[in-house]
């Protein structure tokens, strides 16, 4: 089953972010909780978690990429 990994909510006032780095290879096993990205907002740096566990099979962004929130990120093949 795939399960797209989209940018989270992380506040209020946050409408985008920008994707800082891949914490995990294309193609690596991730656990559900792991981090596989981090994005920044607002001066801040946000980690974006695996929800599930599975291969890392899609990266949609490269580092520097602006996305707005809900934007699909990566996608797991659970």
């Amino acid at each position: 089953m795939k399960v797209r990994v989209k940018v989270p909510k992380l506040g209020l006032t946050i409408e985008e972010v920008t994707l800082a780095a891949w914490e995990a290879e294309l193609g690596a096993t991730v656990e559900a909780g792991a981090v596989i990205a981090t994005v920044e907002a607002d001066k801040a740096t946000y980690e974006i978690v695996a929800p599930t566990t599975g291969r890392l099979i899609a990266r949609a962004a490269e580092p520097g990429t602006v996305l707005p929130i809900g934007a699909e990120l990566a996608v797991i093949d659970a």
